[in-house]
């Protein structure tokens, strides 16, 4: 706290409102913070404009934290902080939405670039937030910022979500119940290690084994190229579910035609694989058990124009380009995967769950691709040859 603003504290009348700032850093980067203010002051004065504040512009967004008391004694105040739905906000036009889609935006949570269209609700867990507190007449641009002591708070979970809001829980940073020996935490279902170890991180800082390229092997030594969604849905060279039937592919869907696991058709403009045997007259769906959709990709090209859908961003384009499969997520031609994280961004992402991890070892081919790699077509069917990182998840035998 600065000396005139405690100064001001000290005063029997304050001339100017209190005012609240918010600062929420997502993952790691030069340009990942976003700035926001409640709308109001702390004697409820309206303030619902944007509001300049050290050389920052906060948004106004609705938005309550409570429970921040401080207490020398017993358990450390865990806040709630009230803020309405910025999944929507973000995702449907706001300045947020403009701030991070700006050419220097560059968050990245796990080395995956985290640009507007990618953005999830889940993504804020493990974030830091900051509170803020000045006085109004210490905002505006090239006024001279003061202010009291800054919070730092760790979104902890979401305690609830709606249309209309979210509340999330903090912590202090000292306080979150994963920072206690051991470090290592199990949770179930959910993989604990940093995903592709080969293509991210050392073998020796990342226990997850997982590349983008050869990921599969056989009890022959063959290994397999396959790649998958971030909802464990099978990406499938484009050139391979075309023309005419063959042991995998059977053209157009037919109610009257009984197909295997594993044997895929188009349906709707989409693309399926069965996921039963004597499937018969079971129209696909994504809400069927009998079929599993799946994304088509192509060779990247540079003069070819590349193109996002109107309301399902899992329907964009997808190419492959550097060993790796990418996803559109802005309309382009020319634009290389991997330079800029506002047009492409990674389309094989690990589901991280065991169903995830399962597809993404032990899949069988359906049909192999050239050299057994470029171009493989995964089977629904799984083997054990190949084990998963250090036996599945530890802790969790259930889910082995």
């Amino acid at each position: 706290m600065t000396n005139l603003i405690a100064t001001d504290a000290q005063d029997l009348e304050i001339d100017s409102g209190l005012v609240e700032l918010y600062e929420l850093e997502i993952g790691t980067g030069s340009n990942n913070t976003l700035f926001f203010h409640p709308g109001k002051d702390l004697d409820n004065g309206t303030t619902d404009k944007d509001l300049i504040f050290d050389g920052n512009t906060y948004i106004a967004l609705p938005i309550m934290m409570d429970n921040i008391e401080k207490s020398a004694t017993g358990a450390m105040n865990r806040p709630k902080l009230t803020i309405a739905n910025v999944e929507s906000i973000i995702k449907t036009g706001s300045d947020f939405k403009t701030q991070m889609e700006d050419g220097t935006w560059d968050a990245t949570i796990d080395g995956e670039a985290l640009p507007a269209t990618e953005f999830e609700i889940d993504d804020l867990v493990g974030q830091r937030i900051t509170r803020r507190v000045t006085l109004e007449k210490y905002t505006g641009s090239g006024v001279t910022a003061y202010e009291f002591d800054k919070e730092v708070f760790i979104i902890d979970r979401i305690a609830a979500k709606t249309a209309i809001l979210i509340e999330l829980e903090l912590s202090a940073p000292v306080d979150l119940a994963g920072i206690r020996l051991p470090r290592r935490q199990v949770i179930g279902k959910y993989c604990p290690w940093l995903y592709q170890g080969h293509h991210t991180k050392s073998e020796t800082s990342s226990a997850c084994f997982w590349k983008t390229k050869n990921q599969v092997e056989d009890e022959n030594g063959n290994f397999y190229s396959f790649y998958f969604t971030k909802d464990d849905e099978p990406l499938v060279l484009n050139t391979r579910l075309a023309g005419n039937s063959t042991s995998f592919w059977k053209g157009a869907y037919n109610a009257g035609t009984t197909y295997a696991s594993g044997e895929y058709v188009g349906n709707g403009g989409l693309f399926w694989r069965s996921e039963k045997d004597s499937n018969t007259g079971n129209t696909p769906s994504e809400t069927s058990i009998f079929w599993q959709i799946v994304r088509t990709y192509s060779q990247y090209s540079s003069s070819t124009a590349y193109s996002v859908h109107a309301t399902d961003p899992r329907r964009n384009d997808y190419v492959l380009s550097s060993d790796t499969v990418w996803r559109a997520i802005a309309a382009n031609t020319g634009v290389t995967p991997g330079t800029n994280q506002n047009v492409w961004v990674r389309g094989d992402v690990c589901g991280k769950l065991l169903k995830s991890c399962k597809s993404r070892y032990q899949v069988i081919p359906k049909a192999t691709g050239s050299g057994y790699t470029l171009g493989g077509i995964p089977h629904k069917k799984e083997n054990t040859y190949q084990a998963l990182p250090f036996g599945g998840f530890p802790g969790s035998r259930k889910f082995r």
